[in-house]
Protein backbone atom coordinates (compact mmCIF):
# COMPACT_ATOMS: atom_id res chain seq x y z
CA UNK A 1 0.00 0.00 0.00
CA UNK A 2 1.35 3.36 -0.93
CA UNK A 3 0.50 6.44 0.98
CA UNK A 4 0.71 9.87 -0.42
CA UNK A 5 3.37 12.20 0.78
CA UNK A 6 2.35 13.96 3.87
CA UNK A 7 3.76 17.28 4.82
CA UNK A 8 4.57 17.74 8.41
CA UNK A 9 4.65 21.34 9.49
CA UNK A 10 5.81 22.72 12.74
CA UNK A 11 4.22 25.70 14.35
CA UNK A 12 5.81 29.02 13.42
CA UNK A 13 7.33 29.47 16.88
CA UNK A 14 9.25 26.21 16.60
CA UNK A 15 10.45 26.81 13.04
CA UNK A 16 12.05 30.11 13.90
CA UNK A 17 13.73 28.93 17.04
CA UNK A 18 11.24 30.35 19.53
CA UNK A 19 10.15 28.44 22.54
CA UNK A 20 6.57 27.25 22.55
CA UNK A 21 4.22 28.99 24.94
CA UNK A 22 3.60 27.38 28.29
CA UNK A 23 0.42 25.40 28.58
CA UNK A 24 -0.28 26.40 32.19
CA UNK A 25 -1.69 29.77 33.07
CA UNK A 26 -2.08 32.16 30.15
CA UNK A 27 -0.06 35.31 30.29
CA UNK A 28 -1.88 38.45 31.21
CA UNK A 29 -1.60 40.92 28.44
CA UNK A 30 -1.24 44.57 29.26
CA UNK A 31 -4.45 46.55 28.69
CA UNK A 32 -4.30 48.69 25.60
CA UNK A 33 -4.37 52.48 26.15
CA UNK A 34 -7.05 53.03 23.46
CA UNK A 35 -9.47 50.62 25.13
CA UNK A 36 -8.91 52.22 28.54
CA UNK A 37 -9.51 55.70 27.11
CA UNK A 38 -12.66 54.58 25.32
CA UNK A 39 -14.16 53.04 28.45
CA UNK A 40 -13.16 56.06 30.56
CA UNK A 41 -14.69 58.44 27.98
CA UNK A 42 -18.00 56.53 27.90
CA UNK A 43 -18.20 56.53 31.70
CA UNK A 44 -17.49 60.25 31.97
CA UNK A 45 -19.97 61.07 29.19
CA UNK A 46 -22.79 59.05 30.74
CA UNK A 47 -22.12 60.55 34.17
CA UNK A 48 -22.22 64.07 32.71
CA UNK A 49 -25.50 63.33 30.89
CA UNK A 50 -27.03 61.98 34.10
CA UNK A 51 -25.93 65.06 36.07
CA UNK A 52 -27.39 67.40 33.41
CA UNK A 53 -30.67 65.47 33.42
CA UNK A 54 -30.98 65.57 37.21
CA UNK A 55 -30.16 69.31 37.36
CA UNK A 56 -32.68 69.99 34.58
CA UNK A 57 -35.35 67.96 36.37
CA UNK A 58 -34.78 69.75 39.67
CA UNK A 59 -34.47 73.25 38.14
CA UNK A 60 -37.67 73.27 36.04
CA UNK A 61 -41.15 73.73 37.42
CA UNK A 62 -43.92 71.50 36.14
CA UNK A 63 -46.63 73.21 34.14
CA UNK A 64 -50.22 72.15 33.94
CA UNK A 65 -51.27 71.08 30.48
CA UNK A 66 -54.18 72.82 28.82
CA UNK A 67 -57.16 70.58 28.16
CA UNK A 68 -57.39 69.27 24.61
CA UNK A 69 -60.93 70.54 24.07
CA UNK A 70 -60.47 73.99 25.55
CA UNK A 71 -63.09 76.67 25.20
CA UNK A 72 -62.66 79.09 22.30
CA UNK A 73 -61.22 82.55 23.00
CA UNK A 74 -63.57 85.34 24.04
CA UNK A 75 -63.31 87.06 20.62
CA UNK A 76 -64.51 83.91 18.85
CA UNK A 77 -67.43 83.62 21.30
CA UNK A 78 -68.47 87.19 20.54
CA UNK A 79 -68.43 86.51 16.78
CA UNK A 80 -70.53 83.35 17.27
CA UNK A 81 -72.98 85.24 19.49
CA UNK A 82 -73.43 87.97 16.87
CA UNK A 83 -74.11 85.48 14.06
CA UNK A 84 -76.82 82.88 14.77
CA UNK A 85 -76.35 79.32 13.56
CA UNK A 86 -78.88 77.48 11.42
CA UNK A 87 -80.74 74.50 12.90
CA UNK A 88 -80.01 71.26 11.01
CA UNK A 89 -81.90 67.97 11.28
CA UNK A 90 -80.20 65.05 9.46
CA UNK A 91 -81.85 61.88 8.20
CA UNK A 92 -79.61 59.36 6.46
CA UNK A 93 -80.23 55.84 5.22
CA UNK A 94 -78.35 53.02 3.53
CA UNK A 95 -79.97 52.27 0.16
CA UNK A 96 -77.95 49.11 -0.53
CA UNK A 97 -74.73 48.37 -2.45
CA UNK A 98 -72.78 50.94 -0.36
CA UNK A 99 -75.09 53.76 -1.48
CA UNK A 100 -76.24 56.31 1.09
CA UNK A 101 -79.00 58.94 0.90
CA UNK A 102 -78.54 62.03 3.08
CA UNK A 103 -81.43 64.40 3.81
CA UNK A 104 -81.06 67.58 5.85
CA UNK A 105 -83.84 69.90 7.04
CA UNK A 106 -82.34 73.37 7.52
CA UNK A 107 -84.20 76.09 9.40
CA UNK A 108 -83.56 79.53 10.90
CA UNK A 109 -82.79 79.65 14.61
CA UNK A 110 -85.60 80.79 16.87
CA UNK A 111 -88.40 80.96 14.28
CA UNK A 112 -87.58 77.60 12.63
CA UNK A 113 -88.60 78.97 9.23
CA UNK A 114 -87.09 76.86 6.42
CA UNK A 115 -83.94 78.25 4.85
CA UNK A 116 -84.22 78.19 1.06
CA UNK A 117 -81.53 78.65 -1.59
CA UNK A 118 -78.73 77.91 0.86
CA UNK A 119 -75.31 76.40 0.20
CA UNK A 120 -75.38 73.00 1.89
CA UNK A 121 -72.67 70.31 1.62
CA UNK A 122 -72.20 66.91 3.23
CA UNK A 123 -69.20 64.76 4.14
CA UNK A 124 -68.95 61.05 4.93
CA UNK A 125 -66.11 59.78 7.11
CA UNK A 126 -65.59 56.21 8.33
CA UNK A 127 -65.57 56.07 12.14
CA UNK A 128 -63.11 53.15 12.41
CA UNK A 129 -60.57 54.79 10.06
CA UNK A 130 -60.94 58.58 10.38
CA UNK A 131 -59.76 60.59 7.38
CA UNK A 132 -58.86 57.41 5.45
CA UNK A 133 -62.20 57.12 3.66
CA UNK A 134 -63.49 60.70 3.88
CA UNK A 135 -65.72 61.80 1.00
CA UNK A 136 -66.79 65.35 0.35
CA UNK A 137 -67.77 68.00 -0.04
CA UNK A 138 -70.93 66.45 -1.51
CA UNK A 139 -73.18 69.24 -2.78
CA UNK A 140 -76.75 68.87 -1.51
CA UNK A 141 -79.61 70.14 -3.64
CA UNK A 142 -82.89 71.53 -2.34
CA UNK A 143 -85.76 69.13 -2.95
CA UNK A 144 -88.58 70.49 -5.12
CA UNK A 145 -91.83 71.01 -3.24
CA UNK A 146 -90.13 70.80 0.18
CA UNK A 147 -88.69 74.13 1.31
CA UNK A 148 -85.56 73.95 3.46
CA UNK A 149 -84.99 70.22 2.78
CA UNK A 150 -81.73 69.35 1.01
CA UNK A 151 -80.78 65.91 -0.33
CA UNK A 152 -77.77 64.08 -1.76
CA UNK A 153 -77.01 60.48 -2.73
CA UNK A 154 -73.44 59.21 -2.50
CA UNK A 155 -71.41 56.00 -2.44
CA UNK A 156 -69.13 55.03 0.42
CA UNK A 157 -65.96 52.97 -0.24
CA UNK A 158 -66.64 50.07 2.17
CA UNK A 159 -69.04 48.70 4.77
CA UNK A 160 -68.83 50.05 8.29
CA UNK A 161 -70.04 52.85 10.55
CA UNK A 162 -69.88 56.34 9.02
CA UNK A 163 -70.10 59.83 10.46
CA UNK A 164 -72.37 61.94 8.23
CA UNK A 165 -71.53 65.65 8.51
CA UNK A 166 -73.82 68.30 7.03
CA UNK A 167 -72.52 71.85 6.78
CA UNK A 168 -74.53 74.96 5.88
CA UNK A 169 -72.25 77.62 4.38
CA UNK A 170 -74.79 80.30 3.34
CA UNK A 171 -76.86 82.25 4.53
CA UNK A 172 -75.82 81.33 8.12
CA UNK A 173 -73.03 78.89 8.91
CA UNK A 174 -73.77 75.76 10.91
CA UNK A 175 -72.68 72.12 11.18
CA UNK A 176 -74.36 68.93 12.38
CA UNK A 177 -73.47 65.24 12.27
CA UNK A 178 -75.06 61.81 12.57
CA UNK A 179 -73.80 58.19 12.64
CA UNK A 180 -74.93 55.62 10.07
CA UNK A 181 -74.13 51.91 9.85
CA UNK A 182 -73.59 50.80 6.23
CA UNK A 183 -73.93 47.08 5.50
CA UNK A 184 -72.43 45.19 2.59
CA UNK A 185 -75.24 44.52 0.09
CA UNK A 186 -78.74 45.22 1.33
CA UNK A 187 -80.19 48.13 3.24
CA UNK A 188 -81.54 47.86 6.76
Amino acid sequence: MTMGKEKWRLPAEMRHGKKPARKGRPRRSQPKPFRQGLILGICIGMTAALVIGVVGFLATRPRTAEPVASSPPAAAEQNNAAEPAAAISITSEHLGDLQVRIEARVSAPGSYDPITKGQVVAYTDMVAMPMAHKNGPIVMAEMSGRQGVYEAVTNVPMAGEYNIIVEVKQPMASTANQRLDVGTVTAK
